[in-house]
């Protein structure tokens, strides 16, 4: 029985490409779902397994740092072993982990659970978008992406509200069994609804540059992480450096000289994909550095529980998604680059304001700040993916989109990595007390918020793009 779209499409009917597209966005949510969810439960977790702040945010950057490395194997494992296998396996192996997670006995443990699960993660989302692409190739495709995109703009803000109830009434455990109903779901409906179609004479995996980029990753990470508990002369912390150093020479040699490249460095000759990579570094790193340092300031410092800090940010998630429809929207009729500052303006008003005020303001400030910031966040990523995309030509467009994604979680894997030693750096200097971690906190958003300040820069500098031509109503 043939399993190829065509065929897939002509058994099913019509409401196949909807279906396809709801199994695809569902599989994508839940992985992103997976992602937030985790930040409301660091402080139960934390207490469960006596972890301090530098370990327990490897389960926050140990996954987005997997996920990265995930996103360069998605093309591959799709020609190589098709849709089908390559996201039921995706799946599967998080289902695993998820199950795992609920018998670990170690803080170590649950890290490398949720390592995998990035991992998981990061090959699934990049084969929704392509799918989408072919299966709606005769037209709607704008409006697929659309709801897909909403979809996974509304992940966020579900993750830590529904995660942070269940965790008040079922414990940490519930963060890690909270995706597995609808993955055994996505699991069924995509044994029918997923292409199983693959290509015998697909590329060969560049399996030296992925290890050589993943260690990359992952040692540089640990050694900013090991520097918390040893000093940066420690051969520990040297030992990791020089790993970092070497793995990335290796890498960027290979990369360079090869023909078909796991991440193609060449697009970084233009300089308004440059300009815009830095933009998706600190679109990163605020984020998920805002999405991990809210609920644990919330809890720790000002004393909600996990259910209170989730729904806080629930408005805040709702705002992203409308400000992010209204940028697309608005790319078409302004300049970019007003866009990109004035969401990169309001997320680092936020986070400064948060930094200043946060300690002493009440839950409906809180939140009303928070959707500020998220607001800037939504008028930042359609602005971003045109201002990346728009100097490409039509073959490196693939190679372009994969680039920024590929920044963007980068810059929220050593965005949190970072953030976490500030913290923990400030905690420890100014007295190891109550009163010294609320002021960590507030400079650390404070820190936040220039970080974004300073990307206002390279925004600007994209100012040259033209005017949008406006379309006939």
């Amino acid at each position: 029985m043939k399993r190829d779209l065509a065929s897939l499409n002509a058994r099913f009917g019509a409401l196949y490409r909807i279906w396809l597209l709801g199994v695809l966005m569902l599989g994508s949510m839940v992985m992103v779902l997976s992602s937030t969810s985790i930040n409301v439960a660091l402080p139960a977790i934390m207490d469960e397994f006596a972890m301090g702040r530098p370990l327990a945010q490897w389960l926050a950057t140990g996954f987005l740092a997997a996920m990265t490395a995930g996103l360069l194997l998605a093309a591959w494992a799709q020609a190589k072993f098709g849709s089908r296998l390559t996201v039921q396996a995706s799946i599967g192996l998080f289902v695993v982990c998820s199950i795992a997670a609920l018998m670990a006995t170690a803080g170590w443990q649950l890290i490398v659970l949720r390592i995998l699960q990035g991992a998981s993660a990061g090959i699934i989302q990049p084969l929704a978008t392509v799918l989408i692409f072919r299966v709606y190739a005769g037209g709607g495709r704008g409006a697929a992406l659309g709801v897909y995109g909403l979809g996974l703009m509304i992940a966020p803000s579900i993750g830590p509200t529904v995660g942070g109830y269940l965790i008040d009434h079922f414990g940490w455990m519930s963060a890690f069994w909270l995706p597995l109903p609808v993955c055994f779901v996505l699991m069924v409906a995509g044994h029918w609804l997923l292409p199983d179609e693959s290509n015998p004479n697909a590329k060969r995996l560049d399996v030296l540059s992925f290890v050589m980029l993943t260690v990359a990753i992952f040692a540089g990470l640990a050694a900013i992480s090991e520097a918390q508990r040893y000093a940066w002369g420690d051969w520990r912390v040297s030992a990791l450096a020089l790993t970092t150093v070497i793995c990335s020479v290796v890498f960027f040699r290979r990369t360079l000289n090869s023909k078909k490249p796991i991440l193609s460095l060449r697009l970084w000759r233009l300089a308004a994909f440059r300009r815009a990579s830095w933009v998706a570094l600190a679109l990163g790193l605020g984020l998920y550095g805002s999405t991990y340092l809210i609920p644990l300031f919330l809890q720790t410092i000002s004393g909600y529980s996990a259910g209170h800090a989730g729904v806080l940010l629930l408005p805040a998630g709702i705002l992203l998604g409308l400000a992010s429809f209204a940028s697309g929207w608005l790319c078409d009729r302004i300049a970019i680059v007003w866009l990109l500052c004035a969401g990169l303006f309001l997320f680092a008003f936020s986070a400064i304001w948060y930094g200043i005020w946060g300690a002493s303001s009440g839950f409906l400030w809180l939140c009303i700040i928070a959707a500020v910031g998220r607001m800037g966040i939504g008028l930042i990523m359609p602005a971003l993916s045109i201002a990346s995309l728009d100097s490409l030509t039509v073959d490196e467009l693939p190679y372009g989109a994969g680039a920024v994604t590929f920044v963007r979680q980068l810059g929220g894997a050593f965005g949190i990595n970072l953030l976490t030693v500030f913290l923990e750096w400030q905690y420890q200097s100014l007295g190891g007390d109550f009163a010294a971690e609320t002021l960590a906190f507030e400079r650390t958003f404070i820190v936040l918020g220039l970080a974004f300040l300073l990307a206002l820069w390279p925004a600007w500098r994209l100012r040259k793009f033209p005017m949008p031509t406006k379309r006939a109503d």
